[in-house]
């Protein structure tokens, strides 16, 4: 038994509502549940992050690493569910904090939801006292990177009390790539340079695209992939991202035979059979999902990693993909490709007075952390 204890019942909570159901299921019961695949009918809109594939993996590493304990929110009218959310409670400094199951790895936390029938506000101010009673006691609400909508259909979570996300999100609409996309001079110029920058690398050796391999070179990217991300972490933040509980092993099941091409994307720039750049990203419902890339300082003046961006698009697109997410994250790069801008939100609520006080400690923790971090990076710019 994980540090929060279960409830007493040994069955599936069942809450009900004037006109719904509010199921509550411990995360073990994916499949019991059904809970919806990424290849899941086109009357529910969902991200990957949500999907049967995606959580099982992040519940088997993430979710075990940090103890967390998992649970499954199904809300039905009828039999007929309408609305699918994955939480999880987990305990920080003996703290409970209901939360998504992300830790980092997930760009966007929402439900799925039925396309056809939406929450009104107030049916979800209404459920929404339902479904926090139904789950164990916590101390607080902490829920993140929760967008606007769900795939053009409006997110019903942020009818809470949020407050802006640092960044946002931002996507390509594949029809568009050679249209208005393909017209723009920042887009038209940047393919020219990397025109030359892919000649100039072959002219070193061989220059390859290498998508999903298998084998022996799966293993080879992937690791190769995961030492340039642990050096990017480091030279930015000071900070290995991979090191926390279940992340490292988490990327890797993502990549298994049987994940590749499923719900995840690995692939790379090779030159000379060594890899200039990689990224694994994520898949499903016509969307390509980038999330992490990296680069290999050698090749810095090749553009290797705006080299495998531009191919991965040009390839979204002629698999017949509808949308390129270039995921969270405000940089220039991804202005200069995107057509859409997804708003994201957070929502912190205390409940107690110790949830009250976890969220003022992580405030003044974070603010220390951003000024150490700013000074961090101005001395080593000077060096």
């Amino acid at each position: 038994m994980n540090a929060i204890d279960l409830p007493r019942r040994q069955r599936p909570f069942t809450a009900v509502a004037p006109g719904y159901s509010i199921d509550v299921y411990p995360g073990h019961r994916l499949h019991a549940v059904d809970w919806p695949s990424v290849t899941a009918p086109s009357d529910l809109s969902m991200y990957a992050f949500q999907s049967r594939e995606f959580l099982d993996v992040w519940m088997n590493t993430i979710g075990k690493a940090r103890d967390a304990q998992c649970w499954l929110v199904v809300v039905k009218t009828g039999d007929k569910p309408i609305l699918y959310l994955p939480l999880v409670i987990e305990r920080v400094f003996n703290i409970r904090l209901l939360r998504f199951m992300d830790a980092g790895v997930s760009d966007y936390n929402a439900p799925i939801v039925r396309s056809d029938d939406t929450l009104s506000r107030v049916d979800f101010d209404f459920l929404w006292p339902k479904i926090l009673a139904a789950l164990p006691k916590i101390d607080a609400i902490d829920l993140e990177k929760m967008p606007s909508d769900i795939v053009g259909r409006p997110n019903p979570l942020t009818n809470l009390r949020c407050v802006p996300y640092a960044s946002s999100g931002h996507s390509l609409l594949l029809s568009l790539l050679h249209g208005a996309v393909g017209a723009r001079h920042s887009v038209r110029a940047q393919r020219k340079n990397l025109r030359r920058r892919y000649r100039a690398l072959s002219e070193l050796g061989q220059a390859d695209f290498v998508i999903n391999p298998t084998g022996i070179k799966a293993a080879y990217v992937l690791d190769r992939l995961l030492d340039l991300k642990r050096q990017k972490y480091l030279r930015t933040t000071g900070r290995d991202f991979l090191t926390m509980p279940g992340v490292t092993r988490f990327y890797r099941e993502m990549t298994a035979p049987s994940r590749l091409g499923r719900i995840s994307h690995l692939s790379a720039v090779l030159c000379n059979d060594r890899v200039a750049s990689a990224h694994l990203g994520f898949i499903g419902r016509g969307r390509f999902h980038y999330a992490v890339p990296a680069y290999d300082l050698e090749y810095r003046r090749f553009e290797v990693g705006h080299l495998l961006l531009e191919h991965l698009i040009d390839g979204s697109f002629e698999q017949g993909s509808t949308t390129y997410d270039l995921g969270v994250g405000d940089f220039a790069y991804k202005g200069r490709w995107s057509t859409h801008r997804l708003t994201l939100r957070n929502c912190e609520k205390a409940l107690t007075f110790t949830g009250w006080l976890y969220f003022k400690i992580r405030h003044a923790r974070r603010f220390a952390g951003a000024t150490r971090l700013g000074q961090w990076i101005k001395a080593r710019r000077r060096v």
